[in-house]
């Protein structure tokens, strides 16, 4: 599977604003894609939440669609 499958986006342009705000990138989305994603809850059901290594950063996405609906930025809280 090429990277470009593994980058899909709920909103590619809200997420992209999102993550030069957070200083996300699609190289660190690859590299928190390599983790163990815990269960989550989205907007439309079940969601993966992956945990960058190196940050502790998170990112989100639909467990059905496979799309990130969420890049987390520093200080973000998950339950």
């Amino acid at each position: 599977m090429s990277d470009d499958n593994l980058l899909k986006f709920s909103n590619e342009a809200k997420i992209r604003a999102q993550m030069r705000r957070r200083d996300w990138t699609d190289k660190k989305l690859l590299e928190a894609f390599l983790t163990i994603p815990l269960p989550a809850t989205g907007k439309n059901g079940p969601a993966l939440r992956y945990i960058h290594q190196r940050t502790g950063k998170s990112v989100v996405v639909d467990a059905a669609s496979r799309e990130i609906f969420h890049v987390g930025g520093e200080g973000f809280r998950y339950e």
